[in-house]
């Protein structure tokens, strides 16, 4: 068989992997983890469009991402992008973001959570121009971008006439600009949504970290995270790996604080940190925990 035979079958072996794999793949990450398994396979995905028509930055690259490195790839969607979204990447700037939607004017759905260098009046500009020519934009969630007041909020409702597009609301408690939270107790899911008792921010309703069930005073099923402040329902702190000396355990969010440590049985334990800075534990020492 010639060589330019074996090439193409290659190629289309390839291609048929990445539709197997393409469901399952999630973010940004695990694109480029993938690329790395062959020089055919980075090949394939570079030059798939339609794989960069969903861009998902979050941890362990959301530090990483700046306004470049954002428009490398979002350029690689050749201006069909239609989902953004980037958590925690504090080196997005209000320039960067706005260079990114006006190249991909089919953004449906813009997410950019504890992006903190951006300001709301440079999301309202990008709303505005995703708006634009009868373009529906479904989805902007902006929870940790900082400034946010009811008057850009009035703004930002102009554009979403459907309800629950934006994730936050003016909290009917302290009348703040933030995220409300639905509540997963049955109880509270048989009310309406704006009169069950306990619709309010997380500033000023109890909740569980997880599953965001709240926790009134009522409530005697609740226990202390470890991450300082926070709180758990049972069922989710029984589900959830526990520090070896405190048994308190991370919530999802606060994991990458967790002090891992090595066993003789190459068990999973963690040291919080509060019990790491008291015992000195080292994270990088053999530990033999068994009697």
């Amino acid at each position: 068989m010639r060589t330019e035979e074996k090439e193409q079958r290659r190629s289309d072996s390839v291609q048929k992997m990445l539709m197997v794999v393409l469901p399952y793949l999630h973010s940004l990450f695990e694109f480029l983890s993938l690329s790395r398994v062959a020089p055919s396979l980075r090949k394939a995905i570079r030059d798939e469009t339609m794989l960069w028509t969903k861009i998902i930055v979050e941890q362990p690259l959301s530090h990483r991402i700046t306004d470049d490195i954002l428009w490398e790839f979002t350029s690689k969607s050749a201006g069909k992008l239609n989902t953004l979204i980037l958590r925690k990447c504090r080196r997005v700037t209000n320039k960067g973001l706005r260079r990114v939607v006006d190249a991909n004017p089919l953004i449906k759905k813009l997410i950019v959570t504890g992006c903190t260098e951006l300001a709301p009046e440079a999301i309202i500009a990008c709303v505005e121009s995703l708006t634009k020519n009868n373009h529906n934009l479904e989805t902007l969630h902006i929870n940790g971008v900082p400034g946010f007041t009811k008057d850009h909020l009035s703004v930002l409702l102009t554009y979403f006439p459907q309800e629950g597009a934006i994730d936050l609301e003016v909290c009917p408690k302290c009348d703040q600009v933030r995220m409300i939270p639905s509540c997963s107790r049955d109880s509270c899911k048989r009310e309406g949504r704006n009169e069950r008792e306990c619709r309010g921010c997380w500033y000023c309703v109890p909740r569980c970290m997880e599953c965001a069930v709240c926790l009134g005073p009522d409530t005697d099923q609740i226990e202390e995270a470890a991450c300082g402040g926070d709180v758990l329902c049972l069922e989710c702190c029984q589900a959830l790996p526990k520090c070896r000396f405190c048994n308190k355990p991370y919530c999802k969010g606060h994991s990458s604080l967790r002090q891992d440590i090595i066993t003789t049985d190459d068990a999973a334990m963690f040291v919080c940190q509060a019990c790491h800075n008291m015992t000195g534990t080292s994270a990088t020492e053999p530990l033999d925990y068994q009697f």
